[in-house]
Order: structure tokens, then sequence, then C-alpha cells
């Protein structure tokens, strides 16, 4: 068809026969109007040219760039520079992909700017139009690619935020032993939590604190195995462990060197150096803050999996219905809320180490 004989209807029932059949070219409602756009950017449009060829004369095509290779997009000359149509094309593009989230709508920007010389009579046609025709033109366009692709926006008010209830439980919940608890227990199901959701791949055992680890066959407080083989173990502490303590951990220490497993002790803090010298017993040592900074990064879900481990511990292992209501209370109420709990204030060192 002649160019002259095209009109802004042709080109729109055009690109809507070859947006989802004909020749498939979804791209080409983001061609189209980048080539509008690029014409008004030039003041081109209106009939100010007969043809491309008198169009070329004041814009010469760009064919090669400067090392020689082929320019395969509709670029011109203006003022020296080369001028083309990508930048219109890609901010088409991010208008239906991004911010009207038509996330269906190509953003192939090389393979759709290259087509531009099969619609050369769009081109020619689209110098003639005067400016009503091409807003009118340009917004048909929108309105067709926005209502045939469907949004995929996503609506926050539907959306419900599992909260990381897990790294609230160890920034909030007060591991200070109430009347009733054994003293230690609420740390050690902490740790038996961590552990449980950190080592998914390992059967995790646990005892009651208090119950000797070598009379249930286990080498610390927590030991994880494969299989029969032990992985990783933990001694966990319910106090700021300080320099004096660390004989406490002679043994662990030799047995853990035998097994050439993984130790951790797990402390609610470390005075002076005594997390260096539980390093040099070749053991790793961990504070509630370091554990705070791992679970940081945990998914929530996985965050669910240590709430879980923590029920089960105070329920089933160390079953203590004062533990376990206090922990599925405060639970509970991170659930309700739904909210970021705030950090609990520095743990007093003596107090605790007091409750021990």
């Amino acid at each position: 068809m002649n160019s002259k004989q095209i009109t802004p209807d042709i080109i729109l029932t055009d690109v809507k026969a070859n947006f989802f059949g004909g020749q498939k070219r979804k791209f080409l409602p983001g061609l189209l109007i980048a080539i509008i756009r690029f014409l008004r950017r030039l003041n081109a449009t209106g009939g100010k040219y007969s043809s491309l060829t008198e169009f070329h004369k004041d814009f010469p095509l760009v064919t090669k760039k400067k090392n020689g290779a082929g320019v395969n997009t509709f670029t011109v000359t203006v003022d020296g520079k080369d001028l083309a149509i990508r930048k219109d094309y890609d901010a088409i593009a991010n208008f239906f992909r991004n911010d009207n989230h038509r996330y269906d709508f190509p953003s192939s920007a090389p393979h759709a700017t290259q087509a531009w010389r099969d619609y050369v009579s769009w081109i020619e046609a689209i110098l003639s139009f005067s400016d009503d025709s091409l807003d009118k033109l340009e917004q048909d366009v929108i309105d067709y690619v926005l209502g045939a692709l469907p949004s995929q926006a996503i609506d926050p008010t539907t959306v419900k935020r599992d909260p990381p209830l897990f790294l609230q439980y160890l920034q909030s919940f007060d591991m200070t032993s109430r009347a009733g608890e054994p003293t230690g227990a609420a740390y050690q199901g902490t740790v038996f939590g961590y552990i449980r959701a950190d080592a998914p791949h390992l059967q995790v055992e646990v005892g009651k604190v208090r119950t000797g680890s070598k009379r249930e066959k286990r080498v610390g407080d927590i030991d994880a195995r494969d299989g029969e083989k032990l992985v990783l173990s933990a001694e966990v502490k319910q106090y700021v462990v300080d320099e004096d303590d660390i004989g406490e951990f002679s043994e662990f220490s030799k047995l853990i060197s035998q097994h050439q497993a993984l130790g951790l002790v797990v402390a609610l803090g470390f005075k002076g150096d005594a997390a260096k010298n539980i390093a040099k017993m070749g053991l790793e040592p961990l504070s509630r803050d370091d554990l705070i900074e791992r679970v940081r990064i945990w998914d929530p879900l996985k965050q669910r999996i240590a709430i879980s481990a923590i029920l089960y511990y105070a329920n089933f292992r160390e079953q203590n219905s004062v533990l376990y209501e206090r922990t599925r209370s405060f639970i509970t109420s991170c659930e309700v809320s739904n909210l970021p709990m705030s950090p609990k204030d520095p743990i007093n060192a003596e107090a605790e180490t007091a409750d021990e």
C-alpha cells in the first residue's frame, strides 16, 4: 500500500492484527510509538517532508558506525551527532512493563528496533500526520496494549507480611528463667531451634537441661548427626561466659577433636578474651548477638521451622508447661502485631550470670 493511502486507523489495525497473530510481532506497538516520538522530537511531522528521501536530506541515515560496524536500528545524523529510536523504544517498553506491570510486553529493544525497515511506509505516513492524529494514534495503541495484556501488579493490601518470628524471638524474648522453669531451658531450646532450622539435613538431638549428655550418649547439650557420624555439637550457656569459665569446656573440646566435628559454645555473650580462648580450644564461640546477625538474613519459612522446634523442645523434650506457654504467648503476640519487634536492651550480664 502506498504510504499516502495509509491512515492512522490502518496502522492501528495492522498493529492489532500482528500483536497476537499474523507475524506475531508483539513489539510493534513499542516500535510504532518509538518512531512517532523520534520523528516528533526531530520536529519532522505534519507534512514537512513528502517522503523519507526528502526527510533524509535534512537527517542523513546512518548505516555504519565510526568503527565500520553496521547500524541496524533507525539512526540519523542530527547536528553532527547520531540519534536513534532505541531511547524511545526503551522508554515505552519501560512504561508498559514497569509503570503498568505488563511484563508480557517484550523488552528486547535490539530485536524490535532493527525491524524498522519493514515499516518504511509507516514512517512516510507518520511524517505526513498532524499532531492531533499522532496524539490519538499513540493513545489508541497504548490503550490497546493495556487492555490486551493483563496487569501483573501486586496489590499490597492483599499481601500479608510473614513476620521474621525467630529473629524477633532472639531479639526480644526474655531468657531469664521464670518461676517453674528449669534454669537454662529457654536458651537451650533457642539454640536447638537454631540448629534444627539451619541444619535440616542432620538428625538433631537435644535433652533436658541438667541431664547428663553422657547418659544419653550425646557429646554436648545438642548433637547433630549424619547417620551415626557426629557432625556438630553445641554446649549451651544461658549466661555471659567469662575467662574463668573456660575450663568447663576442656572435656567438650577433647571429644569434639576425637569426633572431628564442629563444636559450638553458644552463650548469651562473652567477656574479655573468653571468646578468643574458646576459639584456641578448637571450638566456635557464638553469642546471642551472633545468632541475631545470622538469622537476620533467614527467610520467614526457615524462621518458622526454628520456632516450631523451640515449641517442640519446651512441650515434649523439656516438658515444661510454664516455658511452653510463655514461648507460645510471645509468638502469638508477634503474629498478631505482624510488626517487627524492637531489639531487646543489652543483656545485663551480672543478672543473667546470677540466674544461672
